[in-house]
């Protein structure tokens, strides 16, 4: 089968369950997390939509842990990790909290499978990662601003 041919069976049959579960449409899922990724026919297609969903999110929230922990942070970062101000820092906490908490459900779902689970998990992971948009989209803005530091002109003494 064509790749265009699954996503054309991808579409029709997310269609069908997304309405016998009050999902949004496959547009707007595809646009915010990429479903079209799921590449094969599924007796469990919910628990592959759930999974597509959750890879976005934990990659958040890995990127959230560089900031959270910047230890080992990469170079790129360093300047953007020490310009956060206290609250942006208490947003992230809240942020990664959040996408912890939905990582921990879906791990209640690969260990006991329901259709009906997934498709609550589907939506709960949605509520949140449109509650928690605008703060994450205003912590990366506040990132891309440059840090204004106060550098001492020091002179130095050489007899």
């Amino acid at each position: 089968m064509d790749k265009e041919m699954e996503l054309v069976d991808l579409k029709k049959n997310y269609e069908i369950v997304a309405k016998q579960y009050g999902l949004p449409d496959f547009k707007t899922m595809n646009e915010e997390f990429e479903i079209e990724k799921i590449t094969h026919e599924s007796e469990t297609l919910l628990r592959a939509v759930r999974k597509v969903i959750l890879e976005k999110i934990l990659n958040s929230m890995s990127f959230l842990e560089i900031l959270l922990n910047p230890v080992n942070v990469p170079r790129m970062y360093v300047s953007f990790v020490r310009g956060l101000s206290a609250d942006d820092k208490k947003e992230i906490d809240k942020i990664y909290d959040s996408f912890a908490a939905l990582g921990l459900e879906g791990l209640d779902n690969e260990i006991d499978y329901s259709e009906k689970a997934e498709a609550e998990l589907i939506k709960k992971c949605i509520s949140t990662w449109n509650s928690i948009k605008p703060e994450f989209r205003k912590i990366i803005t506040n990132m891309k601003k440059p840090v204004v530091e106060d550098v001492k002109k020091e002179r130095s003494y050489y007899g």
